[in-house]
């Protein structure tokens, strides 16, 4: 016995056809996919499909996978033509048929896909995030943030997004196109993927800490439901319960809403919609003081038209009376008149006083008056306003914004 042996590729390749036998058909497998999205830009894609503990969420069993070149375009078409398109990516459950394979030249068993269920993924993305809402809603999370009141001029706005993105342009576009003073303090975030929790729940702890902002915004641009699927969290969830600020989420789905959005203090569709529910409520303020100007001018006009109506009344029955009684009622008709003039001409004053300090309350609000007045901002490049050199540092870039215009420098020496 001790002179028969195998070499090593006698006994892989035995193994292999041992494994061919015992699965000569394909098979359905399911599982979490684990490092697809650093492979997905080669030829063939090599990634594992992992199995996690219910309870504590921890892996415990993992295979590896391979989708060919030549087999790729069939899944893509597959999941394109699904109720609500997906894309493969990391952390998300699929459902693949795949053929059992057995590789002798490195000994590994390896399932090589053929087919998918998109609806098997769809439907347990929809069930997880049914679940979640329903424990949040048991703990009261959803309801937090709509307890807070939103200001009647929110003029100073968080932003929580992808810098330069289209999301970050429609929304700042959409403020700038209003011609409302609007001041965003912006906090870059990544919006997709297992990184995007921490991420949004770190910028929106960053943006509590800003005493001057009103609101804060969290927004993207569209995309599949496996691609939001990042804000069904609890994590923001939680983070936007916790906020001291309302907090307004346009993650730019047109079918599904996200718990994101649930949690939040109202959403919106697209980014652009979140800026114009800004813009109409600046508008709304306004519109308000309009009212209430032209309501002022309306009744002084009255108070003094009914003044004048009773005095003419008067001087009329003077005309009847003695001419010692008309001159006696005409000298008390002159003093009440001197003093109604008085008390019109106060009311007056303070009627335009009051629109004038609510015009400048507007005129306050617009740091481009500021700007003109030779003033300047001085952000770093996270975008946050400097406010001390102690946070300068040499050979850092900076973005100094004027009245008519923006700079960029580097620091050379902080004195």
């Amino acid at each position: 016995m001790r002179d028969e042996f195998l070499t090593v590729s006698q006994l892989n390749n035995f193994i292999r056809d041992v494994l061919a036998s015992g699965f000569p058909q394909a098979i359905w497998v399911c599982g979490e996919i684990q490092g697809y999205d650093r492979g997905k830009d080669k030829k063939h894609v090599f990634f594992e499909l992992c199995e996690k503990d219910p309870a504590t969420h921890q892996i415990i069993a993992r295979v590896g996978l391979v989708i060919f070149a030549t087999r790729r375009p069939t899944i893509d078409t597959i999941l394109q033509k699904a109720e609500n398109a997906f894309v493969l990516k990391d952390d998300i459950e699929v459902k693949f048929s795949c053929q059992v394979d057995f590789y002798p030249g490195h000994g590994q068993v390896r399932l090589i896909v053929e087919n998918i269920d998109p609806v098997y993924t769809l439907g347990k993305i929809a069930q997880d995030r049914q679940r979640l809402i329903a424990l949040l809603k048991q703990k009261g999370i959803l309801d937090q943030n709509k307890k807070l009141t939103m200001p009647r001029v929110p003029l100073n706005v968080g932003l929580i997004t992808s810098y330069d993105s289209a999301a970050y342009h429609d929304f700042l576009d959409e403020l700038k196109k209003s011609g409302y003073g609007f001041r965003v303090f912006s906090v870059n975030a990544v919006m997709q993927g297992k990184n995007a929790e921490k991420s949004v729940v770190g910028a929106l702890k960053t943006l509590n800490a800003v005493k001057e902002l009103d609101v804060v915004v969290i927004t993207r641009g569209g995309g599949s439901i496996a691609e939001l699927s990042c804000f069904d969290s609890a994590m923001i969830a939680e983070a936007i319960a916790a906020s001291r600020l309302p907090v307004l989420s346009g993650i730019g789905h047109e079918i599904n809403t996200t718990v994101t959005d649930l949690a939040a203090y109202t959403f919106a569709k697209t980014p652009t919609a979140v800026a114009q529910f800004l813009v109409n409520r600046v508008r709304e303020f306004l519109d308000h003081l309009q009212s209430r100007a032209l309501a002022l001018q309306s009744g002084t006009r009255d108070l003094f038209r009914a003044h004048h109506e009773r005095m003419a009344r008067r001087i009329e029955t003077l005309s009847r009376v003695p001419v010692t009684v008309a001159k006696a009622s005409r000298l008390t008709l002159t003093s009440r008149g001197e003093e109604l003039k008085k008390t019109i001409h106060l009311r007056l004053q303070n009627s335009r006083a009051k629109i004038q300090a609510y015009q400048k309350l507007a005129q306050m609000a617009d740091p481009k008056n500021t700007l003109k007045r030779g003033f300047s901002i001085t952000r770093d490049g996270r975008g946050k306003a400097v406010k001390s050199t102690a946070v300068l540092k040499p050979e850092q870039e900076i973005t100094t914004e004027l009245a008519d215009g923006v700079f960029m420098a580097e620091v050379r020496k902080v004195c």
